[in-house]
């Protein structure tokens, strides 16, 4: 709920509803999409013929040469984006929907003119990571049948992410210019999360997440390199041009070289969809990680494992825990919240029935899987006991399993009270 209890034009409503679109908090239409860092493609692998693409500035391939075909490499500008044919349809409705915002509540000219996708080549949008403020202006320039985002390295990290498969939002720029307002926002701790409170027309490599510094220029590994490998030697002292050594000329912005040929036709036939999406469980999807690192010498499979117990599970299962004890209750019918359960037994407000906040199976859930791992790996007894220990706290709250009814008879445990 927003300070003053500011609601939108109510036609704005009844426009999305005839082309199927959704508002975000803020007033503007987003959707998301897995972060894919690209600095080269094919015109024909995107959707859009050369002759579009010289339109948008790109006059030469990779090598020097005039485009002239839709099979030649072009290294992508580091402000232009490839949507997702799912993301960039719903983007077309989005488009549609402002026209007719524009053209019946406004009484102005449509802008976008839209009829199918391709119309949007060359419209700016906005992209924004999560928990930030900041979005970045980008350009679209082609679609992808995968279920990803493509951009240039450089922008992913303008974003605040760090290229590994982070899931960024995309808007219309006119959307967010006309539909956004602050006074939309909710007044609650992170109601302007998410939000493109300011907005970032250029992207300088200089002031964006130094990870991406790192990112290597070159056409092929020098001898040294190789031999650095066989010695296990730390990368830092593999002398190699990276984005870093570039930072402050105009040789920052192209000429950034890959080691290994780009085949025409190779993000086509990849896969569509991340097999970490497909799987429904996070115990799936942990099995099939660990099972990949089986197959790699190079992964050291007790290590992982102990980081992933260490890092997530355990500071998870001691955090819900410690929620437990002190979670409110709240009412099924009304959503009343309370701290502790009224003398009445039900709400105060309607009679409906109490229900915990915090289940036990949200309590435990990671409890059998890091039981699993720790064993699976033969991790250290430091770790086998910090687990343990954890397990015995849970069943002082809820009671042990393996507890037999002529034991547990007569006793009565912080869940049973609750």
């Amino acid at each position: 709920m927003n300070r003053d209890r500011i609601a939108e034009p109510l036609e704005k409503g009844i426009l999305r509803a005839r082309h199927n679109v959704f508002i975000f908090k803020d007033g503007t239409s987003r959707f998301d999409a897995t972060d894919q860092p690209l600095t080269h493609f094919y015109p024909k692998e995107m959707g859009i013929g050369f002759e579009r693409l010289r339109e948008l500035g790109y006059d030469k391939d990779v090598d020097g040469n005039d485009l002239t075909n839709d099979e030649q490499l072009v290294e992508m500008k580091h402000q232009d984006v490839i949507l997702n044919r799912r993301g960039a349809e719903y983007l077309l409705s989005v488009a549609k929907y402002m026209d007719d915002m524009l053209v019946m509540l406004y009484g102005l000219k449509p802008f976008y003119n839209t009829v199918t996708i391709q119309d949007l080549v060359g419209k700016l949008v906005l992209t924004l990571a999560p928990h930030t403020s900041c979005a970045v202006l980008n350009r679209v320039v082609g679609f992808t049948d995968a279920n990803v985002g493509f951009a240039h390295p450089y922008t992913i990290c303008a974003r605040r992410r760090n290229c590994d498969g982070d899931e960024d939002t995309t808007m219309l720029l006119l959307d967010a210019l006309i539909n956004f307002s602050k006074d939309y926002l909710p007044t609650n701790i992170g109601g302007t999360m998410d939000e493109p409170l300011l907005l970032a027309t250029r992207v300088a490599p200089e002031e964006v997440d130094d990870e991406v510094h790192a990112m290597e220029v070159v056409g092929s590994y020098p001898l040294e390199f190789y031999e650095k490998t066989l010695a296990g030697a730390l990368p830092s002292e593999v002398k190699m041009e990276l984005v870093e050594s570039r930072l402050g000329s105009k040789g920052i912005y192209g000429n950034l070289r890959f080691t290994h040929g780009a085949l025409i036709n190779a993000i086509r036939l990849a896969p569509k969809k991340s097999y970490y999406t497909q799987l429904k469980t996070m115990e799936e999807k942990i099995d099939a990680e660990f099972k990949f690192m089986d197959m790699l010498d190079s992964v050291d499979k007790a290590d992982a494992a102990k980081r992933l117990i260490m890092s997530h599970f355990i500071p998870d299962l001691i955090g819900n825990l410690h929620s437990f004890s002190k979670q409110r209750f709240r009412c099924v019918s009304c959503n009343a919240k309370f701290r502790r359960v009224p003398l009445a037994g039900k709400c105060t407000r309607d009679g409906g029935k109490l229900l915990l906040t915090i289940s036990k199976g949200s309590i435990e859930k990671y409890l059998e899987t890091s039981t699993k791992l720790a064993e699976r790996y033969d991790l250290d007894t430091y770790m086998k006991q910090r687990i343990m220990l954890i397990k015995e706290e849970i069943d002082s709250v809820f009671g042990s399993l393996e507890l037999n009814v002529e034991e547990n008879r007569g006793q009565f445990n912080l869940a049973n009270f609750l």
